[in-house]
């Protein structure tokens, strides 16, 4: 095992790591999170299958057990961005229909049966002659079936929630997760053509790994962002290497509009209306969507959702303290809130305590 092979072991590990803190993870949508853990951790077997390949140890008796496993880790990829992708548009829940999108998983397992059912001995006797296409099904072209499957559903997956009731904004995030996809998908249509013209290299193979650690990582890194920009936070602000360039706001402009919002949320309380969305603020102050996300998450390093339900708790403090003995009910529709459940969460957050804690205090 060279240099190069345990740095991808380490990618590996990381991935790893990665898709257990994802199903552990607490902030955003929990199946979601769950269907990206998955991701995650198929794609760190991933890696580790690719290592033990070029470092010849899968043909070894330990890890020939293995020797195709491969196949159903790139099957299942497809199948589950559309569904981690539906699952924060529509959140939509998964049914028993579902499962048809675990077919190309069973034929492909099929396919690989009658060599996996072999004997530790036979399986390495199988590969020592080259015979592989002897116990696998439709050898030589089951790459080019999980390609056209990647293209299927990359396409599906974007024309489907690529729509008109999507905000621009959600838009966009889609846009930068599909685009991130779409790179892997193309690495591997590199690699399968590469390898049919037999123009395939150990040096080849290292590339199209570190594409795919690389697009991998987007793809992970939007698992992070998805609920802020989900909340209302602006995509320009979760991108690294994009924040908020040529918006043409100036400094001293910018600080004028801060003073501005902070102004009309003590004067006209604009944030007790339960229904406020970032647009309707905007056009309080006669802004564009997108400078008004900007003032808020520039100025108050927050994200809309989280700014306004900051004065709904201060006004909900207020009346838990007032002497007219509000009931909880009324203290919830009177700060702004439009449900108990949101309420309680909201508080905790902003305060650390629940409401009836508060108010004994």
């Amino acid at each position: 095992m060279n240099f190069w092979e345990i740095i991808f072991l380490f990618f590996a590990f990381q991935a790893l790591m990665l898709s257990l803190f994802f199903f552990f993870k607490r902030k955003g949508d929990n199946v979601a999170n769950t269907i990206l853990g998955v991701y995650l951790l198929l794609f760190a077997m991933n890696i580790t299958y690719n290592v033990l390949y070029w470092s010849q140890l899968i043909y070894t008796r330990p890890y020939v057990i293995i020797f195709g496993v491969l196949n159903t880790f790139w099957i299942s990829y497809p199948p589950l961005i559309y569904l981690y992708t539906r699952q924060v548009v529509e959140r939509k829940i998964i049914g028993f229909k579902d499962l048809m999108h675990a077919i190309p998983l069973v034929i492909m397992i099929g396919f690989y049966s009658p060599f996996f059912v072999l004997s530790t001995s036979e399986k390495i006797q199988v590969l020592q002659n080259s015979r592989i296409e002897d116990y696998v099904i439709n050898a030589n072209h089951n790459l080019g079936i999980i390609i056209l499957l990647m293209i299927f559903y990359t396409c599906l997956t974007y024309f489907k929630f690529n729509n008109n009731q999507l905000s621009h904004n959600k838009r966009r995030w889609l846009n930068w997760l599909l685009g991130s996809f779409g790179c892997y998908v193309i690495a591997m249509t590199a690699y399968y053509l590469l390898s049919r013209f037999g123009l395939i290299t150990t040096g080849h193979d290292y590339f199209i790994t570190y594409t795919l650690i690389f697009f991998i990582g987007l793809v992970s890194y939007f698992g992070f962002v998805q609920p802020d920009v989900f909340n209302g936070l602006s995509m320009d602000s979760v991108l690294p290497f994009k924040k908020y360039k040529k918006t043409g706001l100036t400094e001293g402009h910018s600080m004028e509009l801060k003073n501005s919002l902070i102004q009309l949320m003590a004067s006209e309380k604009t944030y007790l209306k339960s229904n406020l969305r970032l647009d309707d603020l905007a056009n309080e102050l006669n802004l564009s969507r997108h400078h008004m996300s900007q003032i808020i998450n520039e100025h108050f390093e927050t994200n809309f959702f989280d700014f306004i339900n900051s004065y709904r708790i201060e006004e909900a403090k207020r009346l838990l303290q007032d002497e007219n003995h509000l009931n909880i009910t009324d203290i919830i529709f009177s700060s702004g809130f439009n449900n108990r459940v949101s309420f309680y969460k909201t508080f905790k957050k902003h305060t650390g305590i629940t409401p009836t804690e508060f108010k004994a205090k």
